[in-house]
């Protein structure tokens, strides 16, 4: 048990109470909060002198004793490193300091919890602080915070090498959706896949062309899997003016593009993060396609085609009998071949949309008013995430583990080699 001075501070050794010293010291803090904003963030601070560390900078509101596992609402008076902690230990005044009201919770003899605001400037100046008197600051462990209830126990170094990379995925996850998909994986969807089918083959070696199956359907899941921390990238591709500006803004719902009435206006690629339907999306503006001599627009161009080029989506944009520049359809062709299009024809209640002219699987759309924007958003989701297995299913979530699985899906007709495969867990 820790017991609170009288100035509402934890105890602080005569002995410790500088930088220098500190810093000789094995303690560490890990922010254990992931990715993304939120509206408590919590950051571990354990070690040999956590207590000391901690009070450097921690005013409890009331001076009681602490025991593992009690609350203990404060503020973080943070500063200089070589800032004097209070010098008069027998006060008795209230704890008024200004400062970032936390909450810090004991989990273990020196090992804290501190609770703060979940935005970046209250983050940052807890861990700078802690920096500026010797603590290291560390990455946590992949399945820190997560209740041992959600996870596998495992005792195969596979099985937790597997766990601890979906965990690591895990705390980088921004939506719902991306995290219950590694969440699976760290209860254990990829890993009993692999020791069932461990123990399918030791039993009968011929079931080797069914797993090889199982591999497949798995295999084709990690082209979601590998992409949980981040964003797939959409890309709006058209001639100069029909509106892909607007498009982005009105698909964000603020305006981050520039829009003006002439050609022209977008001369790089300029990209807008958001999310639909639990899906991360990064929307990127490109520079009209078309013939041109002027070099700041061919720049613009080439931008734009080595963006198409690694989209995972394309969205290409047209309106009303305008007719695309052949050349450019004919390039368009060639660099995405592999990548989905979505073809949309904004502007549309300019004139009528003749269906002769229009491709018979187009998108109607008209930004400025927000007609057709759901529908398009809707149908950018479905086309990108059309293969998901449902929940509860084992999905690669990195490149090693993709190339893993597919590495087993092609051993069919050789057991053994399968069987060796799996029980090494990589490729």
């Amino acid at each position: 048990m820790m017991s609170l001075s009288q100035n509402n501070t934890l105890p602080i050794p005569g002995d410790e109470s500088n930088a220098q010293s500190l810093s000789k010291q094995t303690t560490c803090c890990a922010l254990l909060t992931g990715a993304g904003r939120s509206a408590i963030a919590v950051i571990a601070l354990w070690g040999e002198r956590a207590d000391v560390c901690l009070t450097r900078f921690f005013r409890c509101i009331r001076s009681r004793a602490i025991d593992v596992g009690q609350v203990r609402y404060g503020v973080w008076a943070g500063g200089a490193a070589d800032a004097p902690p209070p010098a008069d230990r027998s006060s008795t005044e209230p704890a008024t300091t200004a400062g970032e009201s936390i909450v810090v919770v004991p989990t273990a003899p020196q090992r804290y919890e501190i609770h703060c605001h979940g935005g970046e400037a209250a983050i940052g100046r807890i861990l700078d602080d802690l920096s500026s008197i010797g603590v290291r600051r560390v990455a946590p462990h992949p399945l820190d915070g997560i209740p041992s209830a959600g996870r596998l126990p495992v005792e195969d170094a596979v099985d937790q090498r597997l766990i601890d990379e979906a965990g690591a995925v895990l705390s980088q996850c921004t939506t719902v959706k991306t995290a219950a998909i590694a969440l699976d994986q760290v209860r254990g969807a990829l890993c009993q896949w692999r020791q069932r089918s461990i123990q399918v083959l030791g039993e009968d070696p011929r079931k080797a062309a069914e797993i090889a199956v199982q591999a497949q359907q798995i295999a084709v899941a990690g082209r979601i899997g590998h992409r949980l921390t981040r964003p797939f990238d959409v890309v709006l591709a058209g001639p100069p003016n029909v509106g892909k500006s607007s498009l982005i803004n009105a698909l964000v719902g603020y305006d981050r593009s520039i829009i003006m009435d002439f050609a022209g206006t977008t001369r790089d690629v300029l990209d807008a993060d958001t999310v639909f339907d639990g899906w991360p999306l990064r929307l990127r503006d490109t520079a009209g396609l078309h013939r041109s001599e002027d070099t700041i627009e061919k720049q613009g161009i080439d931008r734009a085609m080595d963006a198409i080029a690694t989209a995972d989506l394309v969205a290409q944009v047209t309106e009303p009998g305008l007719q695309w520049d052949h050349k450019v359809l004919e390039a368009l062709e060639r660099i995405n071949a592999s990548v989905p299009i979505v073809r949309v024809i904004n502007k549309s209640d300019l004139s009528p949309v003749e269906s002769a002219a229009a491709p018979a699987d187009a998108l109607t759309t008209v930004a400025t008013t927000g007609e057709g924007i759901g529908n398009l958003l809707q149908t950018v989701v479905q086309m990108l995430v059309d293969d998901l297995p449902p929940l509860g299913r084992p999905v690669p979530i990195n490149p090693r583990q993709w190339d893993w699985v597919n590495e087993i899906a092609s051993l069919g007709e050789q057991p053994e080699q399968m069987i060796a495969g799996l029980r090494r867990g990589e490729r």
